[in-house]
C-alpha cells in the first residue's frame, strides 16, 4: 500500500512551472500597467485640479479690485463736480484716487506709459516683469462710515460714531452725491475718538497740502458734507508678474501684488500665485467726451495706446498659468493667448483664463 501512494505522488514539470511563472509575470504587469495607469491618472488631475484652483483664485482677486476701482460713493463719475484730492502729490501713481485705474504696458522695447518709481511711485521691491502688463487699482476699503454731524467748515473736524478701525495716517475719502475729497487722517486717535483730523504739516507720507475738503466746483455754503456723506478707507493696489521666490520655484514667474497702505497689517508685497507666465491688460474706452459720453465700450486697446484715462470704462485681464511642474502632458500643448497660438517646447499644463470687469462708477 505504501508504495502505491509513493507512486502517486509526483512533483510539477518543468513546462507546467514556466507556465506558472508566465502566468504570475502576466498578471503582475497588469496589474503594475493598472497602478502606474492609476497613478500617472491621479498625479495629471492633481496638476488640473491645482491649475484650476491657481485660475480661480488669480480671476477671483483681481475682479474684485476692478469691480471697486474708482468708487466714490454714490456721486459717480459723471458729476461735474472733480474730487478733491489734498494729498501731497496728488497725481503720483499711488495717490491718484481721482483715476480708478492705470496700467503700464511693455511694448517690447520700454513700458507705455512708463513706469513711475521713487515718491509716490512703484517702491523699489516691485520689479516687475516684461511679460506681463503692470495693474494698478485705486480703491476703498471697507464699509463706509457716516457722518454723525454735519461739518462746521471745509477745514473741519469729520465725525463719526466712536470705535471705527480708523487709525493715524490712514488714507480716507469722505463723499456725497455730489462732491468727494481724499485726506489723511492726521490725529492720533481718530477712530477710537470718533474725530478724524485732516491738517497739514507733520511727518505723514504723503501728508496733506491743503486743510480744506470742499467739494469743487460747488458754492461755498454747499461746499461741506452732512450727515449723508460717508468716510471710506483707500488704498492703491498693484498687480504685476515677477520671478517667484518659493523654494524651488525661482525659475517660474508668478502674480504678485502691492498693496498700500497694508490696512491688514500683512507684508507687501505678496507673492499669490506661482506659474503664472503671461498677464495683458485691455482696456475698454468709451470714445466719446467723459462728460458727454455714453458710458458704453467702443473700442479695446492696450494702455499704451490710451491717451484719456477718464475713457476708460471696463478692463479686461487675461492671464495664461501653466502648471509648476514639467513632464505633466505626454506632449507639449499648444495654447492660445493674445489671439495667438503658441506651442512650448515643455510639457507643463497650460491654462488661459481671463475676467472683465466695468470700473466702478465710470458706467453711466
Amino acid at each position: 500500500m505504501i508504495g502505491n501512494r509513493s507512486a502517486q505522488q509526483r512533483g510539477v514539470t518543468l513546462i507546467e512551472l514556466m507556465v506558472g511563472v508566465a502566468i504570475g509575470l502576466f498578471l503582475v504587469t497588469v496589474m503594475g500597467s493598472i497602478f502606474l495607469g492609476s497613478k500617472g491618472s491621479l498625479r495629471s488631475q492633481g496638476h488640473v485640479a491645482r491649475l484650476q484652483e491657481n485660475a480661480r483664485f488669480s480671476v477671483s482677486a483681481i475682479s474684485a479690485d476692478l469691480r471697486m476701482a474708482g468708487f466714490l460713493g454714490c456721486r459717480g463719475n459723471g458729476t461735474a463736480s472733480p474730487v478733491n484730492n489734498v494729498l501731497a502729490t496728488p497725481t503720483a501713481l499711488l495717490y491718484n484716487f481721482g483715476q480708478g485705474i492705470w496700467v503700464s504696458h511693455h511694448t517690447g522695447s520700454v513700458w507705455s506709459p512708463a513706469l513711475p518709481s521713487g515718491a509716490g511711485g512703484l517702491p523699489s521691491s516691485v520689479v516687475p516683469n516684461s511679460n506681463g502688463d503692470v495693474l494698478t487699482i485705486r480703491r476703498s476699503v471697507g464699509a463706509g462710515m457716516a457722518l454723525t454731524a454735519e461739518m462746521g467748515s471745509a477745514t473741519a473736524d469729520l465725525t463719526v460714531t466712536a470705535g471705527s478701525p480708523i487709525n493715524k495716517g490712514d488714507w480716507l475719502m469722505v463723499s456725497d452725491c455730489t462732491g468727494a475729497a481724499v485726506f489723511q487722517a492726521t490725529n492720533n486717535t481718530p477712530g477710537a475718538s470718533g474725530s478724524i483730523q485732516h491738517a497739514t504739516g507733520g511727518s505723514l507720507t504723503p501728508g496733506n497740502t491743503s486743510a480744506s475738503l470742499a467739494k469743487t466746483g460747488t458754492p461755498a455754503h454747499s461746499g461741506i458734507f452732512l450727515q449723508d456723506a460717508l468716510v471710506h478707507r483707500v488704498a492703491t493696489v498693484t498687480y504685476y508678474l515677477a520671478p517667484s521666490t518659493r523654494s524651488g520655484k525661482t525659475h517660474l514667474r508668478s502674480l504678485w501684488s502691492h498693496t498700500v497702505p497694508s490696512y491688514d497689517g500683512s507684508v507687501q508685497p505678496q507673492e499669490l500665485v506661482t506659474g503664472v507666465e503671461r498677464m495683458l491688460v485691455r482696456l475698454g474706452l468709451d470714445s466719446s467726451p467723459a462728460t458727454a459720453g455714453d458710458g458704453a465700450v467702443d473700442a479695446y486697446t492696450t494702455a499704451d495706446q490710451v491717451t484719456d484715462w477718464s475713457r476708460v470704462v471696463t478692463a479686461q485681464v487675461e492671464l495664461l498659468l501653466a502648471s509648476t511642474d514639467d513632464l505633466v502632458t505626454s506632449v507639449a500643448q499648444p495654447y492660445v493667448f493674445d489671439g495667438a497660438s503658441s506651442t512650448p517646447a515643455d510639457r507643463r499644463l497650460r491654462s488661459v483664463v481671463s475676467v472683465t470687469a466695468s470700473v466702478r462708477n465710470s458706467l453711466r
